[in-house]
Order: C-alpha cells, then sequence, then structure tokens
C-alpha cells in the first residue's frame, strides 16, 4: 500500500486533478487512443477485437500487436464504464498510473528477492517505474511489457541459485512471454536477447558447459515462447503478409533487412548518459533516474561486488546503456549484424529498459549498504552538487540559456551529502524522498493542462471533426472513407466507427499495398464513396459538404457497390498479369473476375442482369450477404482477403477465393442464399492454447515444488 501511495501520489497531476493528460503525443493521439478506443467499443459489443476493417479496407488487429489485444490487463481497461460512449479521461489516466504501479511493484518484489530492506526495495521500484524507460515511455504497446521484466530476472536469479530450480525457471519464462502479450516487439526482444545471454552465461561459467544449467534455460525460454504465442503467433502470419513503414521512403517487406541508419537515428546518444542524471539531456532515448540515485546504484555494485546477483545485475545495466548507444556503443552493431531479426526492432534507445532493470536494485543495494561508505559518498555527492550549482551560477552571469532544472540536481545533491554526514535514523525516507523530488523534475513535467485548448492541438483534432463524421453516417448510403492525412492526422476511421481507408499504421498488408489504393480506379473499385479534403483528390469527385473546420466531403459518383455479383472468371499465370489488367481502365471487374487461383467449375455465363446482391450485416469479423442469383457465380466483398476468414453459404462451409489480388469472393448456386463470412484466425486460436498450456505447465511446476518442499525434498 506504500508503493501505491507513492506511485499515486507522485503522479497527482494524473490522480488527484482532471487539468493534464499523458496522450499529447502524436503516436498516442492519433494511432493509440483511436485503438483503444475501437477495442472498448468491440467489447461492449461482446466482440473480441480481432479484425480492424477501419483501416486499409481490413486488417487484423491482432496481429498487429501494438493494439494489445491480446494483453489480459487491457480488457479491464476497455470494460470501464463509458462515457456516451467514450473512453473517459479519467480512466486512461488512472490505467496510465496503475500500470506503472505494477511496474514499481515488480521491481519492489526483484529487491526483496535479493534481501533488500522495505525502504530500499520502495526505493527500486520507484527507479524502475517513475524514472527511465518507464517513466519515459508513455506507448502502453511498450511499457506494458516491462512491467514484468523484473519478474524475468527475479525468478532467473532463483533458479540460477538452486532455489526451486523448475518451477523458477517456468516463472521466469512465462513472464518473459507474458511481456510479449503486451503488443510491441521492440523492448520485448531486446528483454529477450538480456534474458538468454543470462542463462548462457549461467550454463557456461564454470569454465564447462552446466548440463542442469541448461536444461533449466531450455525449458525457461520454451514456456516463454508458449506463453507468447496468443501474441505472437498472429503476428508473425501478419508480419509476413505485409509492408511496414520501417523509415524508408518506401515500405519494407518482411525478408527486407531495416537498414541500419534507421537504427542510428533511434539510439540514445552519447550526452544522453549524462542524461541519466542531468535534466534536459536526454537525447535520442531517456535513462534519467537522478543523481541520487545513480549514486546509490554504484555504491551498490562496488560495495556488494563479492555477490554474484550484484555482479549480474551491474552487467545488465552496462550492457543495457552500451546496447542503447546504437553506433556509438559497438555492441548494438555487432548484435545488429549477427541477430535473426534484430534488425525489426528499430530502435536500440529502448534497450534502457534493460539498463533500468540493473540500475534499480543496485540502488536498492546503494542505499542498504551507506552505513559502510557514507563518508566517501558524502564527499562525491557534495562535490558533485557543488560543481553544478557553480556551472549554473557561471552560466546566469555569462547569460547563456541553458535549462534550469539542474539546479534542482544540485540541491538533490548537496542535501543527499548533508543527510549522508549526519545518518539520522529516518536516512532511508529522507533518501527516498530526494530521489522522488529528482525524479519528479523530469517526469510528469511536461504534462500540458488542458484547461489551456493551445496546450493540446492534436487531442484538440479529436473533437474538432465530429460534423464529419455525423454526415457520413447521416447518409443513406454507406461507402468507405479516404482522407487528406495532412489534415486529419488521426485514425478518424477507428475514433468515429467510420470505416476508412488509409490510416495511421505501421504496416498494410502487401496485396493492399499493391493495389494503387489512392488511384481513381481503386477508389472506385473498393467502394471509397467519400473523401474528405479541402480539395478533390481526383477532379470529377463532388463536394457535398463543408464542416465548421472547412474541410469538405466530397463524393464520388462512380464507385462500386460494396458487394455485387459476376459470372465469368479467369485466373492470370502470374500476379503481375492480375495486377496489370486491373490497371487496364478497359477491363471491368463488374463483370468478370480475375482470381489468384484456379477458376471453379460450372461458373454459368448468364450475367448479372437477374441477381439482386445486398449486404444487411457488416461488422468487425463477421459479415451477412444476401444473394439471389440467376445462376452459378462468384459473389464479390471487396473487404481485404486475409487467412483466417471462414465463409459459409446457407450454413455449409465454403471456400474463400482471393480476387482482383486482394478481396474476398464466394462461389454461390443459382436461387436465394445467405453468404456469411467470420474472422476465425488459426494463429489466434492456436496461440491462446498454447498460452493457456504455459499457464497450466507453470502452475504444474510450483505445485510441484511445493509438494517437494512439504515432503522435505527441497
Amino acid at each position: 500500500m506504500a508503493l501505491l501511495a507513492v506511485v499515486v501520489l507522485f503522479h497527482w497531476k494524473l490522480t488527484l486533478t482532471r487539468q493534464y493528460t499523458w496522450l499529447e503525443n502524436p503516436d498516442m493521439a492519433n494511432l493509440v487512443l483511436p485503438w483503444l478506443q475501437f477495442q472498448a467499443g468491440e467489447w461492449r459489443h461482446h466482440h473480441f477485437p480481432l479484425w480492424d476493417p477501419n483501416s486499409w479496407f481490413g486488417q487484423p488487429l491482432i496481429g498487429q500487436g501494438q493494439p494489445g489485444a491480446a494483453y489480459p490487463l487491457n480488457w479491464l481497461l476497455f470494460l470501464a464504464p463509458l462515457k456516451n460512449g467514450w473512453l473517459r479521461d479519467s480512466a486512461l489516466n488512472w490505467y496510465y498510473v496503475l500500470v506503472r504501479y505494477l511496474a514499481a511493484l515488480s521491481a519492489y518484489a526483484l529487491a526483496r528477492d535479493l534481501n533488500r530492506t522495505r525502504i530500499a526495495s520502495i526505493l527500486a521500484g520507484c527507479v524502475y517505474a517513475l524514472g527511465g524507460y518507464v517513466a519515459a515511455t508513455p506507448a502502453p504497446q511498450m511499457v506494458n511489457g516491462a512491467v514484468w521484466t523484473p519478474l524475468v530476472f527475479l525468478f532467473l536469479f532463483r533458479a540460477a541459485r538452486g532455489d526451486r530450480p523448475w518451477a523458477n525457471a517456468f516463472l521466469s519464462g512465462f513472464f518473459l512471454g507474458v511481456g510479449w502479450l503486451a503488443g510491441h516487439h521492440q523492448m520485448n526482444l531486446y528483454v529477450s536477447m538480456a534474458a538468454v545471454g543470462m542463462w548462457i552465461w549461467l550454463c557456461v561459467r564454470e569454465g564447462k558447459l552446466n548440463r542442469t544449467m541448461l536444461k533449466l534455460a531450455a525449458a525457461s525460454l520454451a514456456i516463454a515462447v508458449l506463453a507468447s504465442a496468443f501474441q505472437t503467433l498472429p503476428m508473425a502470419e501478419y508480419g509476413r503478409l505485409a509492408v511496414r513503414f520501417s523509415g524508408p521512403p518506401d515500405p519494407l517487406r518482411f525478408n527486407q533487412t531495416v537498414p541500419y541508419s534507421v537504427l542510428e537515428q533511434y539510439s540514445l546518444r552519447p550526452l544522453g548518459i549524462l542524461g541519466t542524471f542531468i535534466p534536459g539531456l536526454q537525447k535520442g532515448a531517456n535513462a534519467y533516474i537522478g543523481i541520487v540515485a545513480l549514486s546509490l546504484a554504484v555504491l551498490g555494485a562496488i560495495r556488494g561486488r563479492r555477490e554474484s546477483q550484484v555482479r549480474w545485475l551491474a552487467a545488465l545495466s552496462i550492457a543495457g546503456i552500451l546496447f542503447s548507444l546504437g553506433p556509438n556503443g559497438l555492441l548494438n552493431g555487432m548484435l545488429y549484424a549477427i541477430t535473426p531479426m534484430l534488425d525489426k526492432a528499430r530502435m536500440p534507445g529502448a534497450g534502457t529498459v534493460v539498463f533500468a532493470v540493473g540500475i534499480a536494485p543496485l540502488a536498492a543495494y546503494g542505499l542498504d549498504l551507506l552505513k559502510d561508505s557514507s563518508g566517501r559518498t558524502s564527499a562525491i555527492l557534495a562535490m558533485i552538487g557543488g560543481t553544478i550549482a557553480a556551472t549554473a551560477f557561471i552560466l546566469t552571469e555569462a547569460k547563456i540559456d541553458f535549462d534550469e532544472r539542474i539546479l534542482v540536481t544540485a540541491v538533490a545533491a548537496l542535501l543527499a551529502a548533508a543527510l549522508l554526514a549526519v545518518r539520522p535514523r529516518w536516512t532511508g525516507f529522507a533518501t527516498l524522498g530526494l530521489v522522488l523530488l529528482e525524479l519528479a523534475n523530469v517526469t510528469d513535467y511536461f504534462l500540458p493542462n488542458r484547461s489551456d485548448p493551445n496546450a493540446t492541438p492534436i487531442l484538440n483534432a479529436l473533437s474538432r471533426d465530429r460534423d464529419l463524421a455525423d454526415y457520413i453516417r447521416s447518409r443513406s448510403v454507406a461507402g468507405r472513407v479516404m482522407y487528406d492525412d495532412q489534415l486529419i492526422p488521426y485514425n478518424i476511421g477507428d475514433w468515429y466507427g467510420l470505416e476508412a481507408v488509409n490510416a495511421y499504421t505501421s504496416g498494410v498488408l502487401t496485396k493492399v499495398w499493391e493495389s494503387d489504393v489512392f488511384s481513381h480506379r481503386s477508389m472506385d473499385f473498393f467502394g471509397v464513396r467519400y473523401y474528405l479534403g479541402k480539395t478533390p483528390l481526383h477532379p470529377d469527385l463532388k463536394p457535398v459538404f463543408t464542416a465548421a473546420s472547412g474541410i469538405k466531403v466530397f463524393e464520388n459518383p462512380t464507385v462500386y457497390p460494396r458487394v455485387w455479383s459476376v459470372h465469368a472468371a479467369a485466373s492470370p499465370p502470374v500476379r503481375a498479369d492480375l495486377l496489370n489488367a486491373m490497371r487496364d481502365p478497359a477491363f471491368d471487374p463488374r463483370n468478370r473476375a480475375l482470381l489468384s487461383g484456379p477458376v471453379p467449375q460450372g461458373i454459368s455465363a448468364c450475367g448479372s442482369a437477374l441477381d439482386d446482391i445486398q449486404m444487411p450485416v457488416h461488422q468487425s469479423a463477421y459479415v451477412k450477404i444476401d444473394a439471389h442469383m440467376g445462376c452459378r457465380g462468384i459473389v464479390i466483398l471487396t473487404d481485404a482477403s486475409f487467412p483466417g476468414w471462414r465463409a459459409a453459404v446457407d450454413g455449409k462451409a465454403a471456400p474463400i477465393l482471393e480476387t482482383y489480388g486482394s478481396v474476398r469472393g464466394v462461389v454461390v448456386e443459382a436461387g436465394d442464399h445467405t453468404v456469411e463470412m467470420r474472422y476465425r484466425p488459426w494463429s489466434v486460436l492456436a496461440g491462446a492454447l498454447l498460452t493457456a498450456c504455459a499457464a497450466g505447465a507453470t502452475l504444474l511446476q510450483i505445485r510441484r515444488a511445493r509438494r517437494q518442499v512439504l515432503a522435505g525434498g527441497i
């Protein structure tokens, strides 16, 4: 409870007022918030959010990973009471804070397991969760994984010292896998590499292969793979079939390597090393923990070096910071060259999470070991504080602008020096207070106040376009929307529940991207009825509405219906021929289907005049089409084709044909029929089963270990 109180009070701007927000950030407001809103709506309609129909003609939501659809703790947010159908600001703020509390609790547990005192363990929790990577990373799909990182090493260390090794090896792997469920691969890949590196060291540290440790490592990593499967299997399926916007001008396919020049852009700058304790020097990444916490960590590493686990923590911290430096740290470049898939993570700066998980418990060691060397530590802190204060004075006299927050660092260092010189009984509590003082000087410092409309321009845009959405929803004829993303930078589709084409995402299905999605022909073909912008994307689009913002709605008069039927089909021998045919103005998709596979037998050439095709239901993962067919033909739905979609005609399973290179078709006989399509991907079902198996195997190992303890076996 004490740790919870500290975290809640530390984030007073978000928990005790309604003035501030953590979402005024392009990625958070334009991408993450619409994702969360869409998922909350799906849960309210009792749908698990597997598929997102509101971007790029439909994409697997869970397969994209970053929406966090597979992360159980996100489900609690989605089930929180809504306000007029919208996520509440208060719910989002508490979500943000409670995630940090869980991270603090995990780091606290790690420190306690290393036999640190309660106050020192609370300090470790605060350093990990209120500073460094966790504090500097607002994206929930990244920071949610970091919540469990301390537990990965807590149970790994237990297994290494022979404390119920099998149960703890399983637990270490399980929490490593749970981190992957949070959504983003970036941070979790780095933590996984750190865990693998630690296991390798444990297997060979005695100069020969420790077979028992090798078995524990294999079991732990196998459990991690299984536990992560609910998220990683859908991600792997989507990743192979999508292009990704990774930094170069053109999107990259899965088998293309992200250039190292991209990684260089997202590395911790060398000056950022000083940014671990000086505010304002956080360059490329943020590893800030403050001078007091850093001094304690260095002290803990030096004074506790005889303990193997202290040496391991120090190694993690050093490796984490060196890796984060990217091109300036050698380690990252070498691993990039030899480690499969490492290029996909793109951001070496996120390696600061490994630095944080090592440095936080070391600070706890330092606090507990102050009594052995407080005099020397006091002198060093006094010298640092005095130097910073003198530098600030010189800069002020020279009328050179600088970040005045460094004076708080100087004050904290000087107060810590005085505290250690006197060493009262309440030294631990006072030291914790100084650490929190420094962390507050950076964390939450720049949160914008929503009472100032100029402070939240990105969030304000989300409510600005309500009249556009209301107009489109009021039209009797439904249709997809395309928009100028310079004027509407956020995902208006997910935010307002519109079937938008373009969206701010990290990837697009390859076959969709190859379809010239912004051409007039593609707009017609895919049923894009409306375009939102100041000027029409194509000359023959007609203005039908002007919003208060000045953005206009243009209607496409030549748009195709969303569903239709054909009674002729061809199968081009190569995909290039199919794409070229789709670009040919002489080709009419309404009369002939182009199939990626063989043409079904018995397609009748009776024409479509006698057909009547309607789509009364179009939900995220379920579509119902009523088809009256004059003769046997193919019903076309211009939603993206993707593995996992299953069709039934009058309740009987029917194959889905990939038509025109990217959309779905189903063969339907003459007469009246009901065509249904459901998204039931094997990757999600198998992944959920494997994750459940990992949880079950871990629980069985824990139960077995407890029985052995009771029987006196261990």
